[in-house]
């Protein structure tokens, strides 16, 4: 079973400005969290195409949050098995330069 959000940190005077350009996401204190709303049964990397596929339009604003200090952290929770992370599934990382946390449970 795995779970993914995404968490954009070191935003606080934009956090509203950001919620606006990212409407599915929501505000967690001064942080951005977009969850994914795949099946827990989903493979990690189906959840990094789904995050890609949902943000590729957002490249540009992202870029802009991290230029002024923001911080793109993909936290991942998986129960058991193997993690195999696809080229098309690193392109989200490659691409905004994200960080991806494992936690194993």
């Amino acid at each position: 079973m795995v779970t993914a959000t995404l968490r954009i940190t070191n935003i606080e005077h934009r956090a509203d400005a950001t919620r606006k350009t990212l409407p599915f996401s929501s505000i967690e204190g001064s942080d951005i969290i977009i969850a994914s709303p795949l099946s827990e049964n989903a493979q990690l990397n189906e959840h990094l195409v789904w995050f890609w596929g949902t943000l590729k339009h957002e490249r540009r604003f992202l870029k802009s949050l991290q230029a002024g200090g923001g911080k793109l952290t993909i936290h991942a929770a998986v129960r058991h098995g193997v993690v195999e992370i696809k080229p098309d599934g690193a392109e989200l990382l490659h691409l905004l330069g994200a960080t991806l946390l494992i936690n194993g449970q």
